[in-house]
């Protein structure tokens, strides 16, 4: 049974207006999290940060990371950045008006990273592996991020693409990873399709909320829990904290019900106390 990762941070964007704070955070805090709970070699753990993080590098990273795939074998996608929406581009939904998409380093809006490329590579897996898609960005149409403001507050991840009206009510949305769901994934976002996610200081750094109340609702339970226990647990945390945003649970009844990333591994003293902190 094979364990790999693609993990995808972006804090620094070539506009500085949309810079963020917490991806890397972000994706250094799950890294430790599967390598150390989960099993994962860090041989097998892809991470692209910043300028890494093209459009092409996130495709090609995607292709390899679902390369020979068996049944049995445990796949990660995570993916934390902006963001946005765009009008949709085949009409494959005919019901939809604006596909999500992810905002690499270098996004273009005339060739998006679309919903359209995760479902290719969930359909080209083998019909017994497991595909957890994480996604702590924006799914909203709203386009603006909150304006750069007192240290503690949060952040929104969300770019406007060009045009973009200033607030997606009433239209159709077709969410990032809606195709790799149907094709048996199991999908967390970290927010309804008309919210945002938060970039916010926790625990003495930024981090998207998102992925830091997931860790959480891992580590108290032993890291032994299905993602539907571990999503009801975040929207607790995260109303409580007074996050408006609400995580998304989407997949296949099977696959909602399965252990987080097929469930945890022993680890030693030594490793337990590595990973204690970043939780």
């Amino acid at each position: 049974m094979a364990r790999r990762a693609l993990l995808v941070g972006i804090n620094r964007y070539p506009n500085p207006a949309h810079r963020l704070r917490g991806c890397i955070n972000d994706i250094r805090q799950m890294e430790a999290l599967l390598r150390d709970r989960f099993g994962f070699r860090p041989a097998a753990i892809t991470m692209l940060r910043d300028a890494e993080a093209t459009t092409a590098a996130i495709r090609r990273a995607l292709a390899d990371l679902a390369v020979r795939t068996a049944d049995g074998d445990i796949l990660v996608f995570h993916y934390s950045g902006h963001g946005s929406q765009v009008p949709d581009l085949d009409g494959d939904e005919t019901s939809d008006q604006l596909d999500e998409v992810l905002c690499p380093y270098d996004l273009d809006w005339s060739d998006p990273l679309t919903d359209d490329d995760l479902g290719r590579v969930a359909r080209g897996l083998s019909s017994g592996a497991h595909l957890a898609v994480i996604l702590d960005c924006c799914h909203s149409g709203t386009g603006l991020r909150e304006a750069a403001g007192p240290e503690h507050l949060p952040r929104r991840k969300s770019v406007p693409a060009p045009g973009a009206s200033p607030n997606g009510c009433g239209q159709a949305v077709r969410r990032f990873g809606e195709g790799a769901a149907a094709a048996g994934a199991v999908l967390l976002a970290g927010c309804r399709a008309g919210q945002t996610s938060a970039d916010a200081y926790l625990d003495g750094a930024y981090r998207g909320a998102h992925t830091y109340f997931l860790c959480r609702a891992l580590g108290e339970r032993q890291f032994r829990a299905t993602y539907h226990q571990v999503t009801l647990a975040m929207r607790r945390e995260l109303r409580a904290r007074g996050f408006p945003q609400v995580p998304q649970l989407e997949g296949p009844p099977r696959t909602r019900a399965s252990l987080v990333f097929g469930g945890p591994v022993a680890v030693s003293p030594a490793q337990l106390a590595s990973i204690r902190p970043s939780l």
